[in-house]
């Protein structure tokens, strides 16, 4: 569960930070401090999955994973270069070979069709990818006076769209997740209930769907030039969307 939301988280982060530094707009400090933090997710990434692959014969899903590592790292060393292509490309590369760790993970969930696990979990990494950088952008306004409001309008507009995203692949996956094996899970107790795992799907589709709120309220800011009040709004979209991608992973590790 950790491993799967750290290469989600990621992929995501460095996929859109790439996005983000193509348009041009943005000064190369921003996506500094974005490069380091995406190398220390991946690094985390990377230890949490050899533990969670060690039963398995994972093929080429580790490989995967430490070539997200190794371009994470890239991606951050292009940032001390002239020009923004190379941070763009490797930041690509980046979600790229994320996307396919993702996607060869997806087969080692039992219980789980192959492709509608991996459409989970991309849409996961897309989803902690926006409201990331959202907050991390909006942040930078206060370093870069002048910078274009539609920068920021554009992350949130896909931050609503990855709630939209993901609450389709979560719903589409109602019967995998429901019957999740949860036994015990609240208090920790061997025997403590039979099965909270709707209960669960509950409140991850409530922190998922106050998200979607708090993304659309931020995309509502943007429009009226508070960015920092947009900026604050994505504080809480980080939280409930962590919140949310830990527990739906939860779920879809301990299938029935």
């Amino acid at each position: 569960m950790v491993a799967l939301v750290l290469i989600e988280w990621a992929a995501g982060w460095a996929a859109i930070a790439a996005w983000s530094q193509s348009w041009n707009v943005v000064r190369r400090g921003h996506f500094r401090i974005s490069g380091w933090i995406v190398v220390s997710l991946a690094v985390m990434a990377l230890i949490a999955n050899r533990a969670a692959i060690a039963e398995f014969d994972a093929g080429w899903q580790p490989v995967a994973v430490a070539i997200m590592t190794g371009t994470a790292a890239a991606f951050g060393a292009a940032q001390y270069v002239r020009g923004e292509m190379p941070g763009v490309a490797l930041g690509a590369v980046t979600g790229i070979f994320g996307a396919l760790a993702l996607i060869l993970s997806a087969r080692y969930i039992e219980g789980w069709a192959d492709a509608l696990a991996a459409v989970g979990l991309i849409s996961g990494a897309v989803l902690l990818g926006a409201v990331t950088n959202g907050m991390m952008l909006g942040h930078w306004y206060l370093n870069q006076p002048g910078l274009k409001t539609w920068a920021l309008g554009r992350l949130t507009d896909l931050s609503v769209v990855a709630v939209a995203l993901s609450a389709v692949a979560g719903i589409a996956a109602y019967g995998e997740l429901t019957e999740a094996s949860t036994e015990g899970a609240v208090l920790g107790i061997p025997g403590f209930g039979e099965s909270f795992s709707f209960i669960f799907f509950f409140v991850w589709l409530s922190m998922l769907a106050l998200t979607g709120a708090v993304a659309w309220g931020a995309r509502r800011c943007v429009k009226i030039r508070s960015i920092q009040s947009a900026t604050g709004l994505f504080y809480v979209a980080i939280l409930s969307a962590g919140v949310a991608e830990f527990m739906v992973r939860y779920l879809m590790v301990n299938g029935a």
